[in-house]
């Protein structure tokens, strides 16, 4: 934490906190049964709290705001001020000279929050359906009035919000984010806003630009029984808080991307479309993926903003601040058109190592042929399986079911606007014809290579640890001799690292986007 500022620490004194959680705009102190929130005397230009009158009308203005989607969580407001020769924490309307400004909430335990369960696998893709039904459903019953949403959420709001973030995020470049990725997330932004300005007016005339939430992190949605609250939304900006419905969900689907649960975070985009099952809706998702994606960015680089190591959070926020600038470079890539890749080669190329790699990066779908050919026939992925060339498991019909049942797979992927990777050796043409044959989509097609000694060693070391392919040296051998290239339009060789071979495959997408 940073050091703190004096009146934190008179806030500190008189609660002796459990914890203390510091934002860039906040603290928040966690005591017994009640969480105590006091805003920083701040100006970042998009908020400022810098005068105590407008710390205590923002106090007002988040309960009221919060108790749209929450219930019995915002309880009252308070301050501290000076009583004799010292402070006390007395009720808002105190007339005794005040120090500063507190909100005063129920505490929620911290297994009812969606962050927590998602952590701890308590959520699958039927319970994620549901709570993104439910939130559409709140946003739903959320009343606005047009005028202020036109003054607060029109298209050139939302312009001048991406212009907002790529002026404050200039001087990061080159630190926190490379040259090259920052002007493509930058200049794909802009190209989308010129190019679909009547599509960003319809969502306004039609009702979609709402008094939203604005920040809908992971650790905003809490259970309540079976019912879902949300807590912590923006009160300090109107054209943060004013936005497209699809602007204030995807925010949670991006932080489930974040937290690394792609198929979590597309059920509940599927749970939110089953009431905004509107094509336009469905075109501005990465967009607002990726506009979500580098606020968060922006934010953390306000955090590292003048720290170093010394900073006892600085690794962690670092790796945050990075990861967000994947994401959006990945949500920027498939802004206009989801993008699908097949990651093919013979067994021991690297592709599936490399395959979980971009993956996970970038928050793809991953598809992997063994897993999916052991899952048809009943077997648990990581059994071994002794069958021949062509024989049983790998059966010629066989072949044909999991080409077909990846097909199948990664167009759900397209569904849900989701980048997908297909890992499979696809050793024959008629087997990417067997995909295609389904697929919807026009899949880049990567290579993965690598020197027969290598592979050889590849093969040898499968043999001492858990893993999906039953690839041997005999196998590899047969293979080689029958292997069709279905014709790369960009090939790894894979004796360097993943990084660099990921970032390689993203240049490629760049490149394709740009041309």
């Amino acid at each position: 934490m940073n050091e703190m500022s004096p009146n934190a620490i008179i806030v500190k004194d008189l609660l002796r906190p459990d914890r203390i959680i510091e934002t860039h705009i906040s603290y928040v102190f966690i005591k017994d049964e009640y969480v105590y929130k006091m805003k920083k005397a701040v100006n970042y230009g998009f908020l400022d709290f810098t005068l105590s009158q407008y710390r205590r009308s923002y106090c007002y203005l988040e309960k009221e705001l919060n108790e749209r989607f929450s219930k019995g969580v915002y309880l009252d407001l308070l301050k501290v001020v000076r009583k004799n020769k010292g402070f006390d924490i007395v009720p808002i309307e105190n007339t005794l000279p005040t120090v500063e400004y507190l909100v005063k909430m129920r505490r929620l335990d911290d297994k009812d929050f969606f962050s927590t369960k998602l952590k701890n696998g308590e959520i699958n893709v039927e319970k994620g359906f549901n709570i993104g039904r439910q939130i559409a459903i709140l946003f739903k019953n959320i009343k606005t009035d047009y005028a202020t949403a036109k003054e607060n959420g029109s298209y050139e709001i939302v312009k001048k919000n991406c212009e907002e973030n790529f002026d404050q995020t200039s001087k990061y470049v080159g630190k926190f984010i490379s040259e090259s990725d920052y002007q493509f997330i930058k200049n794909t932004t802009m190209k989308f806003l010129n190019e679909n300005k009547q599509l960003f007016e319809r969502r306004l005339e039609n009702g979609y630009v709402i008094d939203g939430h604005g920040d809908l992190r992971a650790e905003h949605v809490y259970f309540d029984g079976d019912d879902i609250g949300l807590i912590d939304c923006i009160e300090f900006n109107k054209r943060f808080r004013y936005n497209d419905v699809v602007s204030d969900f995807v925010f949670l689907c991006m932080e489930t991307d974040y937290m690394g649960y792609v198929d979590i975070s597309d059920s509940l985009l599927s749970g939110f479309l089953s009431l905004y099952d509107d094509e336009d809706s469905k075109r501005l998702i990465n967009f607002y993926k990726c506009y979500r994606a580098f606020v968060r960015f922006k934010v953390g680089c306000f955090m590292l903003d003048g720290k170093d190591e010394s900073w006892g959070l600085y690794g962690e926020k670092l790796a945050e601040v990075k990861r967000m600038a994947d994401l959006s470079l990945s949500y920027a890539v498939n802004m206009f058109d989801t993008k699908s890749l097949i990651f093919y080669g013979m067994i021991a190329s690297g592709k599936s190592k490399n395959g979980k790699f971009f993956a996970n990066k970038y928050a793809a779908k991953y598809l992997n042929s063994d897993v999916v050919r052991k899952e048809i026939a009943g077997v648990k992925p990581t059994d071994r399986v002794f069958d021949g060339y062509n024989e049983g498991l790998y059966s010629e019909e066989m072949t044909k079911k999991v080409y077909q049942t990846l097909a199948d797979l990664a167009n759900k992927s397209l569904n849900n606007y989701r980048m997908v990777v297909v890992d499979g050796s696809f050793g024959k043409k008629r087997y990417l014809n067997e995909f295609l044959g389904i697929f919807r989509g026009e899949p880049i097609k990567v290579k993965f290579t690598a020197p027969d000694e290598v592979i050889y060693q590849r093969l040898d070391k499968r043999f001492e640890k858990e893993s999906v392919s039953d690839g041997r040296p005999e196998i590899y051998e047969k293979q080689k001799k029958e292997f069709e290239d279905i014709g790369a339009d960009l090939t790894v060789v894979t004796i360097g690292e993943p990084e660099q071979n990921a970032y390689d495959i993203m240049s490629e997408l760049k490149a394709r986007y740009e041309k």
